[in-house]
């Protein structure tokens, strides 16, 4: 079980793609941090998440301390996505049991001081000019990296994933038909 932890995210376009990024890979709880208020998913959110946000527990934590409280409580290891000299590279790192992959702000990312208290920071590798990735990308190829080898992937039904066990049911009647 993964979590996935917004930290002063301000676009509804970016909060839209990464919950929907989020239910697609079979997330846990979303984590709002730094907001005054629960996040309002309006019309301009829902067009990025097409709704799904209603498929996922949200959870509003007003500062880190709560946040990182609220990870020891749920046994929860904060993993942090950050272009710093100490990272990790994402390929190859292996995530911990409970990861809770947390993505800063578009304009000043997270802090030193958030940093420090992660249990990892991981970084994905660029090879072009662009001085770094948008945040609800970089959190899509985070979970996506997260996701890539469990053994429990949704079947592909017609043109839609379905639930392994819906998969499982459907082809129970194909083959007795």
């Amino acid at each position: 079980m993964f979590c996935t932890v917004l930290h002063s995210l301000k676009s509804p376009q970016n909060v839209g793609t990464i919950v929907r990024s989020h239910v697609a890979f079979g997330g846990g709880p979303v984590i709002f941090v730094g907001q005054r208020k629960p996040w309002d998913f309006r019309k301009g959110t829902q067009a990025f998440s097409r709704k799904l946000e209603r498929l996922a527990e949200l959870v509003f934590l007003a500062d880190d301390d709560s946040f990182f409280s609220w990870c020891s409580v749920h046994s929860y290891s904060p993993v942090a996505i950050e272009i710093t000299a100490i990272a990790v590279q994402l390929p190859g790192f292996a995530f911990p049991a409970r990861p809770a992959i947390v993505v800063g702000g578009e304009a000043a990312g997270l802090s030193s001081a958030f940093l420090t208290r992660c249990e990892h920071i991981v970084a994905i590798p660029q090879f072009g000019p662009a001085e770094y990735l948008n945040v609800g990308v970089s959190c899509s190829i985070a979970l996506y990296e997260l996701n890539r080898q469990r053994s429990d992937r949704n079947a592909v039904v017609g043109h839609k994933y379905e639930p392994a066990q819906a998969a499982h049911k459907q082809l129970q009647r194909t083959d007795h038909a």
